[in-house]
């Protein structure tokens, strides 16, 4: 079955803070996609296959686009902190 809820986590995202726990619809399969040192937009502007997007519209590949560490004191989160704080 294919993923009826797809989060993508970003320093660029909306702020997981102006979130409601009522703004998640029901869902029976989500996926937390984490993008690497430079980020998803890095990875969108590199792949000319998906749908023709540049990196700052990767938010358009998700239901979500959530920046879960909005207080960071840094550019980059190692991902297992990230899947930690995020979780």
């Amino acid at each position: 079955e294919p993923y009826d809820l797809k989060i993508g986590t970003s320093d660029r995202g909306t702020n997981l803070d102006a979130m409601k726990h009522e703004d998640l619809p029901e869902f029976r399969h989500a996926l937390l996609f984490f993008g690497g040192l430079k980020g998803i937009e890095d990875l969108v502007d590199a792949d000319e296959g998906i749908m023709g997007l540049t990196g700052k519209d990767a938010d358009k590949l998700f239901d979500f686009y959530l920046n879960t560490c909005p207080s960071q004191g840094s550019r980059t989160i190692r991902t297992e902190e990230a899947v930690l704080i995020t979780l």
